[in-house]
């Protein structure tokens, strides 16, 4: 019985490379365009927010202000969702951002790339 590595078949009498054989035709062009094709794929679009989803935002950073209570705070950046969590000190309006402090550092994030903001408490 003869041994073949995890890539290759016997297929009778001949010995077939199966994708190995393949990959000599792969550029590193073709690769780099396969990879720029799978990361569009997972590319989140932003939400759109409609009236209603904006007065809901504001109303729930005011209450966070007011309160000091922890949020869970939903920012949208380059197609990907990222999540903080906090107390919002301030809403510095002049540069359209919001101020918070998490348990390590005070950190601010733009007022345009908020998406939600939900009270922990």
């Amino acid at each position: 019985m003869m041994t073949t590595n995890r890539d290759m078949k016997q297929i009778g009498d001949v010995q077939d490379r199966g994708k190995l054989k393949w990959t000599a035709l792969m550029l590193p062009e073709h690769v780099r365009m396969l990879r720029d094709w799978m990361d569009e794929d997972n590319r989140i679009q932003r939400p759109e927010l409609d009236e209603f989803d904006l007065q809901t935002l504001q109303e729930n950073i005011e209450i966070a202000l007011m309160r000091r209570c922890e949020v869970e705070i939903q920012v949208w950046v380059e197609f990907q969702f990222y999540y903080y969590v906090g107390k919002i000190i301030s809403i510095d309006v002049r540069k359209r951002s919001v101020i918070y402090d998490d348990s390590l550092s005070t950190k601010r994030l733009q007022l345009d790339e908020i998406t939600s903001v939900r009270l922990m408490d």
